[in-house]
């Protein structure tokens, strides 16, 4: 397999991918990077200044890339090639509720029996204050976890919704409020333990995790958590600092990731692209 440079952000998470947007789609450089993806959660390609096609393209060479619809309808440019815009912009993104609620801890797609195999973020324009992105490796958390911690957690499921994360950031919904979010996220039941496919291991936790099927509330409430700070230490987070041109993908698979606060006069505005994942949760 080709060689590109690289080096380690942390020694459980991420790494820095030195290479020019020219040479991003070269034979074997994809299938590199999505070795490197897989191995260490986080890839990153400093103020790399991908185009919008490229950064399509690429995409579509990880997997198989989800046009975003959230913006049908726009007469921007990358809304119309299927790109998500991140942005506290309202003429660009019609229900915000989303955007803040990612200020908490989640996994795309827990909505879903097969979520998101990775997310594909790129800066457009740098927040000038806020707005940095945390990653998390629940892989890593999962492994160092103690065995007699880790047996309970086997069998349990846990019941996850849109209206569990967004209800975080808005504490008194509308009821319309709250309908919209059962449509677009209904309550779905997914394994906390996911066994996967390559023999490791994670936990399907964070702000869409409603509550354990059949534990006590409170006790429920608590495990989940007692899981989320363990999962979330130090030890085991990247915390990204945008600049202008910056392209950074991550496994969604096996991380947790929010977005820190920021404002709208910050300016942030980000284009995302999703990576269609294979493989389900149970």
């Amino acid at each position: 397999m080709i060689d590109i440079p690289y080096e380690s952000i942390t020694p459980d998470l991420g790494v820095r991918i030195l290479i020019s947007a020219d040479h991003l789609l070269d034979e074997g450089v994809p299938e590199k990077c999505l070795s490197l993806l897989n191995e260490h959660g986080v890839i990153v390609f400093p103020q790399i200044n991908a185009s919008d096609e490229v950064q399509i393209a690429f995409s579509n060479r990880l997997g198989k890339m989800q046009s975003s619809l959230v913006s049908a309808g726009s007469d921007n440019k990358a809304d119309k090639m299927g790109i998500y815009p991140v942005t506290l912009d309202k003429s660009r993104v019609k229900n915000l509720d989303y955007i803040y609620s990612n200020e908490h801890w989640h996994i795309d797609g827990t909505k879903y029996a097969i979520p998101p195999k990775a997310t594909n973020l790129k800066c457009e324009v740098a927040p000038s204050s806020g707005g940095d992105t945390g990653f998390a490796n629940l892989f890593a958390a999962y492994r160092d976890l103690p065995d007699a911690k880790k047996l309970p957690l086997e069998n349990l499921r846990v019941v996850h919704s849109a209206a569990a994360a967004v209800s975080r950031y808005y504490p008194n919904p509308t009821e319309e409020d709250f309908q919209r979010w059962q449509k677009d996220g209904p309550p779905t039941e997914q394994p906390l333990v996911w066994k996967q496919a390559d023999g490791r291991r994670s936990l399907v936790i964070g702000s869409t995790a409603e509550y354990i099927v059949g534990m006590d509330p409170q006790q429920s409430r608590a495990l989940l958590d007692e899981l989320l700070e363990w999962c979330t230490q130090p030890k085991y987070c990247y915390r990204h600092q945008w600049k202008t041109g910056d392209m950074v993908i991550w496994n969604n698979c096996g991380l947790l990731h929010k977005a820190y606060p920021y404002t709208e006069d910050s300016g942030r505005l980000m284009h995302r692209t999703t990576i269609m994942g294979t493989e389900a949760f149970a």
